[in-house]
């Protein structure tokens, strides 16, 4: 029946080529059949209820008759290349050419996603410019975008917090959003926001069965099958689920399990008017990481080491129950409706309850605070340092930082509920003049959280590196070491407005949107009182867009966000702003693009958890400080050939601290370029090769324990990761219903050295590299 309607979007028909131009691809039935996204609006149903009342099916209307009506709020279904989308939804929530959009976004395909086989979204994102890795390699995402850490991400437009990492089986694309955004993501972080789109039903059918196997995190098996329901094209399903049982490169022992069902539904109420609705079940076990301590001999200059008795691929003493236990439900509806080619809206909701159950083990080695040199301000780690009150110097004392026979270590056990409900509702009105086009994009969002975190505590006895003990279990406090409740209550109202022309040529855009919040936190185990935030902010935004040509722009943006939030039990906003300047090239038909942009971006009261918090459980949750950074960027995705793909990056940015520090984990200079060369005709039709490699800059390892000496002055980074580089490569081969793949990470098998920190000792986020992992995979279709 589809094959022969008339298609609309925005209003305008398939018929008049040249009023579709940038809005559809080459294959519009194909995009109106599987382009369902999920996106955020709220609006009373009584507001739509003429177009729910359509009667276009109920009527039985003649093909010629029937008219599917592509919403303003979806993406393209197809590609101008495997690496490369034209489009994208996550400049002003609304689909835009990326070639119009007078900001950064970087599109990571599903293709892309299926040519790494992800064990987390960082090892797809780590190919967009100005993304690095994250604190933790284990929980939330962590990811470093221009220079600021996130954890979390976006999912479908909503903001997304449960501490586990995404499932990737859920992942149809994923965009990066870069720098502030008033309108996207008022609360987000001002290096830029990961937004996941997730997979939808369609209207074709598709069924797939994949089995991943390897050396370490892999052993996985993962169904998706959609389809439509019945005879008509009213209903369509979609079933994902998966189930992993791994061991980590550590220890086999040490491991990462994982179950996945995702249900959902699609109705076509008539054809300008779809419902979806989304649920996902995903239980979650993730070994943390082994105990580390770095050498004392680990200072700048010189390559970290680790100290005595810690080896690169071993436990170190922590227990394989040692892990993040989690268990996530999350239920999504969406409705989206075009009233006239001139209006439409869309209405959506998601609900959240997320429980964390999990016991950990951490070392209690002693504070840092007192290892500074008073006069120089350098770590002297295995040096106490203290006032003589006779001569009124400071004075050393030879205190080892660790006994490798005897390190005190604890267990923590965390009950964590987190519910989270949320609505969104976003109007589009767009209307031409004869030398002017308007959008005008507005809304309103709600957001509710209440967070309950109760821990208490455990004694186990020490670990010996030198003659290990055998295995231990917690002897668990009856006393509550935190029993805090953190609640929020979120209200956002927009504006956007766009206007082009000079025949589009350029492009003016402006927003503006108040944030107004209502945020408590509470410790009960503390004598602390409740600190609340209630308050309100207006963000803005604004750019300029220029088009020399048609697949030539040049842009000026602006924006700024904030976020409320409670630090060390004060209340607080953390203020972030942007000046952009960039210019976007599209060659072969949309096939290949080139992006580069200049940025500084400044953001106040920046919170990072306090690495002396693992070891001191009294210390301050988080160091509070303001940074200022600025960079530039160079990205490529596209066809480079008719058979060969791109995803290739460059950045460059400076971002320091108030004292002129680096900050931990943050490097200056990126590099990351995958290939894909496929076979499409001759003997080797559907072979494909794959190759990778991404560079990673000098990182300051650590977060200095106190700002200032008790001489005033400041302290310094106590070491420094160097440079490094990772190769990647694959081979795929694809025949009729069946399709093979062999990944190859880390081919060079160049492991142990340390790869991520956050701190001199694990838990803060120090981790060494992990060696060559062979995985294979092969899919059905059935």
């Amino acid at each position: 029946m589809l094959s022969r309607c008339r298609i609309h979007t925005d209003g305008l028909s398939v018929g008049n080529p040249a009023a579709l131009a940038g809005h559809l691809n080459p294959n519009p039935m194909k995009h109106s059949l599987q382009s369902c996204r999920m996106f955020r609006s709220f609006v009373p149903l009584s507001l739509l209820a003429s177009a729910l009342s359509v009667p276009a099916f109920a009527q039985n209307p003649s093909p010629d008759d029937e008219a599917v009506v592509l919403p303003t709020f979806t993406v393209s279904a197809e590609l101008s290349d495997r690496y490369r989308a034209s489009d994208a939804i996550s400049a002003n929530r609304v689909r835009t050419a990326l070639i119009d959009t007078p900001s950064s976004i970087s599109v990571l395909t599903r293709e892309l996603v299926d040519d790494v086989a992800p064990a987390r979204i960082f090892d797809v994102t780590r190919f967009s410019a100005g993304v690095q890795e994250g604190r933790g390699i284990t929980f939330g995402d962590r990811q470093v975008i221009r220079g600021f850490e996130s954890e979390g991400r976006v999912v479908d437009n909503f903001l997304d917090s449960m501490g586990t990492n995404f499932e990737e089986a859920l992942v149809e694309r994923i965009e990066i959003s870069k720098g502030p955004n008033a309108i996207l993501a008022p609360g987000g972080v001002p290096g830029g926001s990961i937004n996941i789109v997730t997979k939808s039903p369609q209207f074709t059918q598709n069924r797939s069965i994949t089995a991943l196997v390897g050396q370490f995190d892999a052993q996985k098996l993962t169904l998706d099958m959609t389809d439509k329901l019945g005879s008509g094209e009213r209903f369509a399903y979609r079933l994902i689920s998966a189930y992993q049982d791994s061991g980590r490169y550590w220890d086999n022992d040490a491991k990462i399990k994982r179950k996945l069902l995702a249900p959902q539904l699609t109705w076509r109420i008539n054809p300008r008017t779809e419902l979806t609705l989304k649920y996902y079940y995903l239980d979650s076990f993730l070994f943390r990481e082994p105990g580390l301590i770095l050498s004392a001999a680990s200072v700048p200059g010189v390559e970290p080491t680790l100290g005595t008795g810690f080896k690169a691929k071993s436990l170190n003493g922590i227990e394989p129950w040692s892990g993040l236990s989690t268990t996530g439900q999350v239920g999504q509806f969406l409705l989206t409706t075009s009233f006239n080619e001139h209006l439409s809206t869309r209405l959506s909701g998601r609900g959240t309850y997320f429980t964390e159950d999990s016991e950990q083990e951490f070392m209690s080695t002693p504070s840092f605070g007192n290892r500074y040199n008073p006069s120089t301000g350098e770590l002297t780690q295995d040096y106490t340092w203290a006032l003589n009150p006779v001569t009124g110097t400071y004075v050393s004392t030879f205190s080892p930082y660790y006994d490798p026979t005897n390190i005190p270590v604890r267990g923590e056990k965390a009950d964590v509920h987190t519910r989270e409900y949320a609505a969104q509702n976003d109007w589009v009105i767009t209307f031409k003049t004869s030398s002017l086009n308007f959008q005008t994009v507005a809304g309103w969002a709600y957001l509710y959280r209440k967070n309950d975190d109760q821990r208490v505590n455990g004694t186990l006895p020490a670990i010996n590196l030198i003659t290990p003990r055998g295995p231990a279990y917690p002897t668990w406090s009856t006393t509550l070491s935190r029993n805090a409740t953190n609640e929020a209550t979120n209200w956002q109202a927009y504006v956007n407005q766009r206007v082009t022309f000079w025949d589009d040529r350029i492009a003016l855009n402006g927003g503006f949107l108040h944030y107004d919040t209502n945020t408590s936190s509470i410790d009960r185990a503390t004598t602390a009182p409740l600190s609340r935030l209630e308050d309100s902010k207006a963000m803005y935004l604004g750019s300029l867009l220029v088009k020399a040509t048609k697949n030539t722009s040049l842009y000026y943006s602006y924006s700024t966000n904030a976020t409320p939030t409670i630090a060390n039990n004060a209340p607080l906003w953390r203020d972030g702003k942007q000046h952009e300047y960039g210019g976007k090239v599209e060659f072969f038909n949309k096939r290949l693009a080139i992006n580069a942009a200049y940025f500084e971006i400044a953001q106040t009261n920046v919170s990072v958890p306090n690495p002396e918090r693992a070891v001191n459980p009294a210390a301050p949750t988080s160091l509070l400080a303001d940074y200022d950074n600025h960079g530039a960027e160079l990205e490529v995705s596209g066809a480079i050939t008719k058979n060969l793909s791109v995803m290739a990056s460059v950045s460059k940015l400076k971002l320091r601290d108030a004292l002129g520090r680096r900050v931990r984990s943050v490097a200056d200079d990126l590099a990351a370029v995958m290939l894909n060369y496929r076979f499409t005709e001759g003997s080797l039709k559907g072979l494909g090769l794959t190759a990778s490699a991404v560079y990673t800059g000098e990182r300051a390892g650590d977060a200095t324990a106190t700002n200032f000496t008790p001489l005033n002055v400041p302290t310094k980074i106590s070491f420094f990761i160097p440079s490094y580089t990772i190769y990647n490569v694959g081979v795929s081969y694809a025949w009729d219903r069946y399709a093979l793949r062999l990944y190859v990470d880390n081919v060079l098998d160049d492991k142990d050295y340390v790869q991520q920190a956050g701190a001199r000792i694990s838990s803060p986020g120090l981790a060494t590299a992990t060696g060559r992992n062979i995985r294979f995979s092969a899919t059905l279709r059935f």
